[in-house]
């Protein structure tokens, strides 16, 4: 999280997306001290991804993800994937949220979709200094 900018970086990049390593990311992210904080969140789904479960966990993980601990003050929320299968599952996910979520499958898209107030470099450095 990059509170000083109210802008936060999700990166999965295991290479099994399991229901119950997905459930205690969005625990966490919403449990963190600066939640509150941020306007702006990207969400990067590495291509080498691959969901291990079914359409159907997807309405059970939108009701976890639509319960806040904190108030949320996202303004704009990006999903970077480039797997189809991904990007078909997140179309169903977000349609299943409270958010007014995006998607897309390059930086540059989600630097334009965030409407981040950083220069396109600065957001770039941002991002590949996130640690898993």
């Amino acid at each position: 999280m990059y509170p000083e900018h109210h802008f936060a970086v999700v990166k999965m990049q295991s290479k099994t997306l399991r229901p119950e390593d997905l459930e205690i990311l969005n625990t966490e992210y919403k449990q963190d001290p600066d939640y509150s904080n941020i306007h702006h969140l990207l969400i990067i789904i590495d291509k080498k991804s691959k969901p291990s479960f079914n359409i159907s966990y997807l309405t059970r993980l939108s009701e976890k993800y639509n319960t806040e601990t904190q108030i949320n003050n996202h303004k704009s929320i990006v999903w970077l994937i480039s797997r189809p299968i991904i990007t078909a599952l997140t179309q169903l996910f977000i349609m299943k949220t409270n958010d007014n979520s995006h998607y897309c499958s390059t930086i540059e898209k989600a630097y334009k979709l965030l409407e981040i107030p950083i220069e396109f470099e600065a957001f770039k450095k941002l991002i590949d200094d996130v640690q898993l």
